[in-house]
């Protein structure tokens, strides 16, 4: 049944339907006018179409950000040197009435063309027989302005009128005043309504007055009559006319008409916001001059550059020129302040330094991933000593702020008081590779070099980060804990991120951040500082679970200056934003589905072992990548009933010894901890006469195979190398020997030998105590 209806969309029975529908046309001579009608309409269509210019504007936009109000930041001038902003979405009503009111009424109801009102220009130029008038629409200006650098003639005008009548025809009303308000001149290199908005009155179109926006109505017809020196008083005639005649329509009523009057005209034009600089500048680079519509707060920004200018204030007393702020929402991401320096009249020299941008030493401010990380695979718990020793690994000598040592310290404490030493050991257990690689899947772009090239200096600032993806990547670590979505995105989980959080919010800090209970007493935020080497960067970085800011101070030039540290040059920085910003003082949920109680051993702070006597539940993961070792520094230890000497198995019997738990640190680390630790108690002697299988001492320096380069002072005479070890017998006589020569002995708690007159090359250094037990190092002596 359907293949008998045929094709209906053929050409055959198209052209056919058209055929048959002429002939009828033909056939009623009521019909012929209305051919003619319709054809004459389509010739003027298709002529129209030849006339319509498609694109009309081509000229360069300047580069305009704004907050997430609408309101303008900063602005770029144009690559031609015009302000001209991009198109606006919409026009103020107040422009639009005044516009409309002064140059063209009829705009809604002509085609493009206002006979009416051509034909009295006419009338009016014929009449004072010179041209006084000139009739145009809006669309026909739009396109007059368009075709700019055309002379005017007739032959122009006739072309003008065709292509008006184009422009109405395949553009709307709105897109053609839309069209006019973003080209319009308004006098001097200033284009368009928002540029001449801001330029002339210093503000929003849409906060216009009613006698600026007849102003801007008006300057477009004759933009040079806006001028300190010339036509000021006729141009002010011009703006009342046009508001009388606003109040006359009954657009406005007669106060505001008497208001409106009495304003006066700009006097020059004002200078454009630029209260984000650098953040524009940054957005240009990476999609060049347009319209940024950004979400910073103008609250944010006002703010953070206040504080950061106080501080600077401050700090340009040590030399210290530049700083930088930059807060984020946690949740988001998005930019709600953005400081990339002080502000350009504080030093002028460094004003286009973005230092938010600029990669820098890290110092100590990627601390925290690590511990994350270190939780994560099960490597420590939150309270796992660390060793915090004299160490030399694979010839990386790491030292402490302070360069004094705890000898064990709690990784929680090693985090609070970014202690360097403890952190690199940690590092060398996870491994360098595998942290250059969370790094790289965290986010961090700024290590371009492989990983053998940072080593172990990766945790203590040899490679570089800058501001903004560091706290980017700072926010992820807090969103962890507030959206779930990205926790199986995210490389570290929510259980180690809460407890990493936890520890960096800790009330009590000591020592080398006591400052936090100055600045930040009432605040609850996670926060962690960093100082480069030499003293060139100073970092903190906070966050909450509404935001995060990050803080850099220094100088662009990466001069160093004493007491350029995070904690005394940044953190003020830091705390002041935080206290000064309208933000909650709410702290992060507990994942507890992440987290239980587990039993550790009290003193080492792993996993209790059945030697540990003191033990304690504390909150970790419930889900480890691998289980935490054991708590291995408690030890099972036969001494007499009195507890004075250790009573080996085969030198005494059973009966006359009992078995004691001790926690027994390696002879350096116990050297360095007693000292802050008077309740810890040594290993009592092992009674004369029997084999002592426990380490009794330890070198301090040198490292195992390590060089040495003895230097000359004054005079040519060589410096003397000073070699150390301890014990754990404080009253211990230790007798020095060189390549089996003795040299020396040395006595009491403090075991340091100085040799100088030593040959170059490899030798041997053996220490024996009192009880025959001996230690070796070998070592290679370069002189200088």
């Amino acid at each position: 049944m359907i293949s008998s209806i045929g094709n209906i969309n053929s050409p055959d029975s198209l052209l056919k339907r058209i055929t048959v529908f002429w002939r009828q046309l033909r056939y009623r001579k009521r019909n012929r006018l209305m051919v003619i009608v319709i054809a004459m309409l389509l010739l003027v269509l298709i002529s129209l179409s030849f006339f319509y210019p498609g694109k009309l504007f081509s000229d360069p936009w300047s580069a305009i950000l704004k907050d997430k109000n609408g309101q303008l930041l900063s602005a770029r001038i144009a690559a031609d040197g015009q302000w001209r902003f991009p198109p606006p979405d919409s026009i103020p009503e107040k422009y639009i009435e005044a516009l409309l009111s002064f140059e063209d009424k009829r705009f809604y109801y002509h085609p493009g063309i206002d006979v009416v009102a051509t034909m009295r220009a006419l009338y009016s130029n014929l009449k004072a027989d010179k041209v006084i008038s000139g009739g145009s629409t809006i669309s026909m200006q739009v396109i007059r302005i368009s075709r700019k650098g055309q002379k005017r003639t007739i032959g122009e005008k006739i072309n003008e009128l065709w292509r008006a009548l184009a422009l109405e025809l395949f553009r709307s009303k709105r897109e053609i005043l839309l069209l006019y308000a973003a080209n319009a001149p308004y006098g001097g290199n200033v284009v368009g309504l928002e540029a001449a908005s801001w330029r002339w009155f210093g503000r929003n179109p849409d906060d216009l007055s009613w006698a600026e926006a007849a102003s801007l109505a008006i300057l477009p017809n004759a933009p040079s009559l806006i001028s300190l020196q010339r036509n000021r008083g006729l141009f002010l005639a011009r703006r009342n006319n046009l508001l009388k005649r606003l109040k006359d329509e009954d657009v406005i009523d007669e106060l505001t008409y008497q208001l409106s009057v009495a304003e006066p005209l700009p006097a020059e034009p004002k200078p454009l916001p630029d209260k984000a600089p650098h953040y524009l500048e940054y957005l240009r680079k990476q999609q060049g001059d347009r319209l940024y519509q950004s979400t910073i707060d103008p609250v944010f920004q006002r703010v953070t550059a206040d504080l950061l200018m106080s501080h600077h204030m401050s700090l340009k007393a040590n030399q210290i020129r530049n700083g930088a702020v930059i807060v984020r929402d946690l949740r988001s991401g998005d930019i709600l302040a953005y400081q990339g320096n002080v502000p350009a009249e504080a030093f002028p020299k460094d004003q286009f330094n973005d230092m938010i941008q600029a990669e820098r030493s890290s110092g100590s401010i990627l601390k925290p991933f690590l511990f994350a990380a270190a939780l994560q695979d099960g490597y420590i718990h939150p309270g796992s000593l660390l060793p915090d020793i004299p160490s030399w690994i694979s010839g990386f000598n790491p030292k402490n702020f302070d360069e004094k040592y705890s000898g064990a310290v709690p990784a929680s404490q090693a985090l609070q008081r970014s202690l360097n030493v403890p952190f690199v050991h940690l590092l060398r257990d996870y491994g360098v590779n595998r942290f250059y690689d969370l790094l790289q899947e965290l986010g961090f772009t700024t290590f371009k070099k492989p990983a053998y090239h940072y080593g172990l200096s990766l945790i203590l600032g040899g490679g570089e980060v800058n501001l903004w993806e560091l706290t980017k990547i700072y926010a992820n670590f807090g969103k962890v804990l507030v959206d779930n979505d990205i926790d199986e995105l995210f490389p570290i989980g929510e259980g180690s991120a809460y407890l990493t959080a936890d520890v960096l919010r800790a009330l009590n800090r000591p020592e080398t951040e006591s400052g936090w209970t100055y600045y930040g007493q009432e605040l609850n935020m996670a926060w962690k500082t960093g100082t480069s080497f030499g003293f060139r960067d100073a970092w903190a970085v906070g966050f909450t679970p509404s935001v995060v800011i990050g803080v850099w101070v220094g100088n662009a030039d990466g001069h160093g200056r004493p007491g350029l540290t995070g904690i005394s040059a940044a953190a003020p920085v830091l705390f002041d934003v935080a206290a000064a910003l309208p933000i909650t003082n709410q702290w992060f949920n507990p994942p507890y589905n992440e987290l239980s109680d587990q039993q550790i051993c009290a003193q080492s702070g792993f996993p209790a072992g059945p030697n540990c006597e003191q033990k304690k539940a504390v909150t970790s993961l419930l889900h480890q990548k691998r289980e935490v070792d054991i708590c291995r520094f408690h030890q099972l230890v036969r001494t007499d009933f009195l507890k004075k000497w250790q009573l080996p198995a085969d030198c005494f019997p059973a009966d006359s010894a009992i078995l004691t738990k001790w926690f027994v640190l390696p002879p350096l680390m116990e050297h360095y901890y007693r000292r802050s630790h008077p309740e810890y108690r040594t290993l009592p002697p092992v009674k004369a006469g029997c084999s002592n299988d426990k380490p009794w001492m330890d070198f301090v320096y040198p490292p195992p195979n390590a060089v040495i380069y003895q230097p000359k002072v004054f005079g040519g005479q060589l410096n003397p190398l000073v070699f150390e070890v301890v014990h754990r017998n404080p009253e211990a006589v230790l007798y020095w020997h060189i390549d089996n020569r003795f040299a020396g002995t040395t006595s009491g708690k403090s075991h340091q030998f100085q040799w100088t007159e030593i040959e170059s090359g490899t030798h041997q250094l053996t220490v024996v105590d009192g009880d025959g037990t001996a230690i070796n190092r070998t070592f290679t002596l370069e002189k200088k």
